[in-house]
């Protein structure tokens, strides 16, 4: 299996290590042969070869240098559009930042990788919270894979669960905490801390959004929360339609009263049906002890399902990190694999809701 590299920031090269740990693996328990065909970044350089890029080399040389050019006869100065048509890829992953005005380019990517029948994965949540139904339709219709574990808790295996264990039950609603910096802004605050102090922290830990205003302003829940409505709801929605409030405006004194009396803030991302239509919401909510979400400390995160023949089913994900993520899409990239040889991809995770 061939692959391309579309983003080779932190998940990227998560992943790419966890690739090169389990190579032998992979061909000795799955008999699936993993090449890296093309590496593209939108300013350190990019790679593409007719046969297999050295991955222990690339990793080094982006650790290194700090980019990819003058790398050797494989660097290039082709646009990730153009890479996507001339690479000779059989899976696409996906893995720039997310552009919350429109989702794009990983759109134009993801777009470009189905409309040649090439599979897709992605951990970046903007496609589904803006154009879920159009590459959902695209990908069933050039008979190609397209996945997306990554997208909204790490590693928590949220759609696959749907998918494999949950057949015929139709998602109700949606509630979470889906944003693990907020979650730990509010239980520093919780503990005396002010919001820039705690949002301090978080950015030394690593935690934040490159833009840190799309956790504080609640723009990363709202895009996950589109994101899970879309694919497990069909809801049609985008983050602007969310009806969002970030963590910015809570008074921490306010936080801290409430911790004192047991009680605590969290920020929370609902979507519930409401007749022919998907009502989706993020904002803080104070909640006590009996609420599920109570326990959901730190940078950990939580999603609660509600379905028609199962009632409520939880997924909590304790302190995840890149390595969660970099684990999202190597699964995906086993599932694809898995489907390719069963001969349905077109049928693979596209959800009829």
């Amino acid at each position: 299996m061939r692959l391309a590299l579309i983003g080779f920031g932190n998940v990227g090269q998560a992943f790419a290590r966890l690739l090169l740990s389990k190579r032998e693996w992979l061909r000795e328990a799955l008999e699936l042969d993993v090449e890296v065909a093309a590496v593209a970044t939108l300013t350190r350089g990019s790679l593409m070869s007719d046969g297999a890029l050295d991955l222990g080399r690339v990793l080094s040389e982006i650790g290194g240098r700090g980019s990819l050019t003058g790398y050797g006869p494989e660097s290039t100065g082709l646009s990730a559009l153009e890479i996507i048509e001339g690479c000779g890829a059989d899976l696409m992953v996906e893995l720039t930042t997310l552009n919350i005005e429109s989702g794009r380019p990983a759109i134009d990517h993801i777009r470009a990788a189905l409309g040649s029948g090439m599979s897709v994965i992605t951990a970046n949540k903007g496609p589904l919270a803006f154009a879920y139904r159009e590459l959902r339709a695209l990908a069933r219709s050039r008979r190609a894979c397209f996945r997306f574990e990554g997208t909204v808790m790490d590693g928590a295996p949220v759609f696959s669960l749907v998918e494999r264990t949950l057949p015929g039950c139709r998602v109700t609603g949606i509630a979470g905490i889906l944003n693990s910096t907020s979650n730990f802004i509010l239980s520093r605050m919780a503990r005396g801390a002010g919001l820039d102090e705690a949002l301090r922290e978080a950015r030394m830990l690593g935690m934040t959004e490159a833009d840190p205003s799309l956790d504080v302003d609640g723009w990363d829940a709202a895009a996950k929360t589109a994101a899970l409505a879309n694919v497990l709801m069909d809801a049609g929605t985008t983050p602007q339609e969310v009806d969002r409030a970030g963590i910015g405006g809570l008074d921490p004194g306010a936080v801290r009263l409430a911790a004192r009396r047991g009680m605590k803030f969290k920020l929370v991302a609902r979507a519930e049906r409401a007749g022919g239509s998907v009502e989706t919401a993020v904002r803080p909510e104070r909640m006590g002890p009996d609420d599920p979400f109570w326990s959901v400390e730190g940078a950990s995160s939580a999603v609660t399902l509600r379905t028609d023949l199962m009632g409520e089913v939880t997924i909590v994900e304790r302190d995840p990190g890149l390595a969660q993520t970099a684990y999202a899409v190597f699964s995906d990239m086993i599932l694809i694999h898995e489907s390719i040889r069963a001969g349905f991809a077109a049928a693979n995770t596209l959800w009829r809701p």
